[in-house]
C-alpha cells in the first residue's frame, strides 16, 4: 500500500525530474555528498545514528515524529555550524552559552527562592 507521500511524489515526479540535479546516474540518498554534513552548505545529516529519513503515516498525527536518535552534535551544514553574516551558528551559540556538554542545564541550577518569596505560585 502506498503512503500519501508516495502517491503525491508519483503525481509530481514528471514535473520535478526535469528540474532536479539528481537522476538515475546521480541518485540522492543518505550517503550522497549533498546529504552529509561535510563542511559545505548542502548537507545536514551525519550518515550515522540510525535515522536517515522519515516516511509519515498519513493516518497518524504529523506531530508524532521521534527525534531521539538524531545526531544533533555533528549534523548541519556550514551555516548551521558557523553561522552566516555574523548571525547564528552552533559554534557561536556554544561559546556564548553558560551551559554546554560539560555543564548541562537542569532545573537544579535554577534558584527560585526570590521568586517564591515574592509570591510565585508553587505546586508540590
Amino acid at each position: 500500500m502506498q503512503s500519501c507521500l508516495e502517491k503525491r511524489g508519483i503525481e509530481e515526479r514528471s514535473v520535478e525530474i526535469v528540474r532536479s540535479d539528481y537522476n538515475i546516474e546521480n541518485q540522492y540518498g543518505s550517503s550522497h555528498v549533498d546529504a552529509l554534513s561535510n563542511g559545505d552548505i548542502h548537507g545536514k545529516g551525519t550518515g550515522h545514528g540510525g535515522h536517515t529519513h522519515y516516511l509519515p503515516d498519513c493516518n497518524k498525527p504529523t506531530s508524532t515524529i521521534d527525534y531521539s536518535n538524531f545526531d544533533t552534535l555533528n549534523g548541519g551544514g556550514l551555516y548551521d555550524i558557523e553561522g552566516r553574516n555574523d548571525v547564528g551558528g552552533r559554534k557561536k551559540a556554544i561559546n556564548s552559552s553558560l551551559y554546554n556538554h560539560e555543564k548541562q542545564y537542569s532545573a537544579n541550577l535554577v534558584n527560585t527562592e526570590i521568586n517564591l518569596r515574592q509570591g510565585q505560585y508553587q505546586t508540590n
